[in-house]
Order: C-alpha cells, then sequence, then structure tokens
C-alpha cells in the first residue's frame, strides 16, 4: 500500500500533459469538395445494397416456398 500515490491536481495535470504528449495527432485539411465526393459515393453505394437486399430476398422467399412445397410432398408421400 506505501506505492500508492495521491492524485492532485499538479499529478493529474502532469499526467495529463504526458498522455497528450504520446498521442501526438496532426489532424490533416481536406476540402469540402472531396468530403462532398465521399458522401456521394457513399449514398450511391448504399442504393445500391439496398437493391441488391431486394432481389436477395425475393429469391429468398421462392427458396422457403420450393422449401415447404417439397416439406408437404414427403409428408403426403408418407
Amino acid at each position: 500500500m506505501s506505492d500508492v500515490k495521491k492524485l492532485t491536481t499538479s499529478r493529474l495535470k502532469q499526467l495529463v500533459m504526458e498522455e497528450k504528449r504520446k498521442l501526438n495527432v496532426s489532424a490533416d485539411e481536406v476540402d469540402a469538395k472531396d468530403m462532398a465526393n465521399t458522401l456521394a459515393k457513399n449514398v450511391d453505394y448504399l442504393k445500391a445494397l439496398k437493391i441488391h437486399e431486394a432481389r436477395l430476398t425475393s429469391k429468398l422467399k421462392k427458396v422457403i416456398k420450393e422449401k415447404n412445397r417439397v416439406k408437404k410432398k414427403i409428408i403426403g408421400d408418407l
């Protein structure tokens, strides 16, 4: 228990400054035009995924319907 140090305001500031030096993160500036293009591409991709999802959903419904039909046929044959 003797290794435990009290957390004073000066010690807290010191810890924060040490962590800040470790991070040393720099933010790059990006043109709004580039961000808009990226956003537009993401929106277009989302639309394409929705269309693909709709196609897959309709195929899945057909598969489930056929599966149920085959099950009924098997039960009827027993």
